[in-house]
Order: C-alpha cells, then structure tokens, then sequence
C-alpha cells in the first residue's frame, strides 16, 4: 500500500486532473526516498524517466571540466526535471543533487508522453514552462554577455529575494545562499563574490 506521501497530488501540473486519475499515475510511479546530497540522476545519463519533487528540494547543475560548478535552478515539493529525455531521446543535460532529504517518484518516460497526449491541460502546462525557461535563459546569455560581474551578483541576489512581510521596501533571502552558491549561479569565482558582497555591505 502507499504511503501517504507518495502521491502526485500536489505537484501544481496535475491540477486539472480528477483524483481518480492522478491515484493512477501514483501506481505508475516508483517512489524514492533520497538522502541530502545523494545524486538523482549525472549529466550525460541515459533513460528517459521523468522524476516530480514530492517533498524536500534538489539542485540541477552541470560540473565544467575544470571542475566548476554551475548551478542551474533549485527545484521544491511540487518541481519536476527530466522531462527533456522523453521529448527528444537524448541523454541528460544535467545532473541533479538533492539538497535536502526528499521524497521523489520516477514516472516512467513512455508514462509522461501517454499524460501530455490525453490530457491537453498538462501538455500546456509543460509548454508554458519550457517557454519560461527559454525567456529565463535569455536573460541569463544577456546577463553574461553585458554585466560584470557586481552586477550579475545583484541581480541574481534580487531573483533569489521574496518580499518581507513586514517591511515592504526590503527584499528577504531565507535560507542565504553560501557565497559559493552565488558564484556557481553567476558564472564566477566564490573570491569575486566575497569582494562584491563586502562592496555592497559597504554601501548598505
């Protein structure tokens, strides 16, 4: 029997769909429990599973063969990756480490196709994701080609803020990304990060 967490149910693509219908892609689903810092999947991977965030969080991110460390996107409770592989046959284009314990249920790739097909609200849901990661990467490719590096730090700081709740002109980052997480996401080095981040302090 399944337990109570092992379900699809709160992963926000399924939404449009009955209950009934989500309890039997559950069924279709192998569930796994991942420790903090335990690979899901490496870059360059066959197969074409299709993996949902159930609950806890993981990072998706490539290592440079100079054996630095590009951090793509941080994915919660409700996050789904590898839904490239069944798209386009081709192996992973990232790795992915889980950042805290967290459940995750692989959903077959053949699954996932067979979803989009008879359930055109899901296939939409996908399109305007990949849409959004499309205009994101855009953005990032403008970043990199036309901030140093300050201003790249600023403004991924700002993308990682959420509004305070009691004071509305403030910006609140919870949990703080480490300088060297900054620095993977900016394209950096931790040392650069460090000397921009002592400038803004400066400068309140």
């Amino acid at each position: 029997m399944p337990a109570k967490s092992e379900t699809l149910v709160g992963v926000p693509m399924f939404r449009p769909l009955e209950r009934a219908v989500i309890k039997a892609l559950d069924a279709r689903c192998d569930w796994r429990r991942v420790a903090a810092k335990e690979w899901v999947i490496d870059y360059q991977d066959d197969g074409i599973d299709v993996f949902f965030v159930v609950a806890g969080a993981v990072r998706v991110l490539i290592y440079a063969k100079s054996g630095r460390e590009v951090i793509l996107a941080d994915l919660e409770a409700g996050g789904f990756f590898g839904e490239l592989a069944p798209i386009d046959g081709r192996p992973r284009s990232a790795s992915v480490l889980a950042v805290s314990d967290a459940v995750v249920a692989t959903m077959p790739g053949a699954v996932f196709l067979e979803v989009l097909h008879d359930h055109p609200q899901v296939a939409m849901y996908v399109l305007k994701l990949l849409a959004a990661r499309v205009r994101a990467l855009d953005n990032r490719v403008l970043e990199y080609s036309t901030l140093d590096v300050r201003h790249r730090v600023s403004c991924e700081l700002l993308r990682l803020a959420r509004p305070d709740p009691n004071d509305s002109r403030r910006g609140v980052l919870s949990p703080a990304p480490t300088q060297a997480e900054i620095a993977a996401r900016v394209s950096t080095h931790r040392e650069s990060v460090v000397r921009e981040m002592k400038l803004l302090e400066r400068e309140g």
